[in-house]
């Protein structure tokens, strides 16, 4: 029997008729879908995830209006939509794509984060402002291909080169405070990752190579110097840090508001300086509040930074399961600040 009589029909070529991606219906076109999908393959090998290579036998091609010669989407199960080959930027696929590109999400701690921490070294935990392994993940996958190299320089304990060795990335973590540097290596295990415990104010010098992608969140000016009494005290009471660190490199124990937005500049200049000609850096922060005055921290950093590279946009990340106080209350308007911008930049 031939490659043809051995395939069947209804799982060589896929299309659109509607919203939903379908079987193609008429079998007289499946000689013209096998062989484009030979072409795809020998000719986008390089450029297509190792998941649908790994299943190469069960990828379907597709083409929204049911042309298999002019097919560029691949597909491995129809609900989570087609891949297109000539897909430079990452390994989603459409519907994975439009997903990312929302303005906006919610997202809180994971259990399952703080449980795989946990199971490295209860230390993890010291740390005072972490963020997750598995939020990470999803910019990683939306910014890179897999192999791609990653910079986080605010490493902290570690999350971004974790959320790269989930994804089949390359991340490289600086991180000032030695004890989560030293935390950090204990969740390398890919053989490539890397955490370097220096300051990051002289990244270039540290000749780390350049990269595809950056992505951090830096200290919040100083406001784990200034935290609430019942931050600290939880805190205390656990044994737990209440700030970065106490050294006078430490980017967050810088007092005054300009020079802090001005050394962060500086900072995200040389990561720029470590990025490849249109590579993307997302850049995590919020404004602050100091003294009953709004510090619009993201904003004055966007504005600083898009001087030397492209703003391209932001995400807004809402932790909607913070605790909120009365600020202002019963005299002023006040907000509880619950969400963070995501502000994303390209090298060009």
């Amino acid at each position: 029997m031939t490659t043809l009589e051995n395939m069947q029909s209804s799982k060589v070529f896929l299309f659109k008729p509607k919203k939903q991606i379908e079987e193609f219906p008429d079998t007289s076109l499946d000689s013209l879908a096998i062989a484009r999908k030979a072409e795809i393959k020998a000719e986008f090998a390089d450029n297509i995830p190792s998941r649908f290579l790994e299943n190469w036998d069960q990828v379907r091609i597709y083409h929204a209006t049911g042309r298999p010669e002019k097919a560029f989407g691949i597909c491995l199960e129809p609900n989570e939509g087609a891949y297109d080959v000539r897909n430079k930027l990452n390994g989603l696929t459409g519907k994975e794509w439009v997903k990312f590109t929302s303005s906006w999400f919610i997202f809180n701690a994971l259990r399952e984060d703080i449980k795989a921490e946990n199971e490295i070294s209860l230390e993890l935990a010291d740390h005072p402002a972490t963020f997750s392994p598995t939020m990470v993940a999803d910019f990683i996958e939306f910014f890179t291909k897999e192999g791609q190299s990653v910079l986080d320089p605010f490493s902290g304990i570690g999350s971004t080169v974790e959320a790269c060795q989930r994804t089949g990335r390359i991340g490289t973590g600086v991180e000032l405070n030695k004890k989560y540097a030293s935390l950090s290596e204990l969740r390398l295990r890919d053989g490539v990752s890397r955490i370097v415990n220096a300051n990051s104010m002289n990244l270039l010098k540290l000749n780390l190579g350049m990269f595809d992608f950056s992505i951090s969140s830096p200290p919040y000016w100083d406001v784990l110097n200034r935290s609430t009494k019942d931050f600290e005290k939880s805190r205390s009471t656990k044994k737990l840090d209440v700030t970065y660190s106490d050294s006078d490199l430490d980017l967050g124990n810088i007092e005054s508001y300009e020079e802090f937005l001005q050394a962060l500049t500086a900072l995200y200049l040389q990561v720029l300086e470590s990025l490849r000609v249109g590579a993307y850096m997302v850049v995590i922060v919020k404004n602050v509040k100091k003294g009953g005055h709004l510090y619009p921290l993201a904003w004055d950093l966007a504005r600083e930074l898009s001087h030397f590279c492209e703003l391209k946009d932001e995400k807004i990340w809402i932790q909607d399961k913070v605790s909120l106080a009365p600020y202002g209350y019963p005299n002023s308007w006040t907000s509880n600040i619950i969400h963070h911008y995501c502000l994303i930049f390209r090298k060009v």
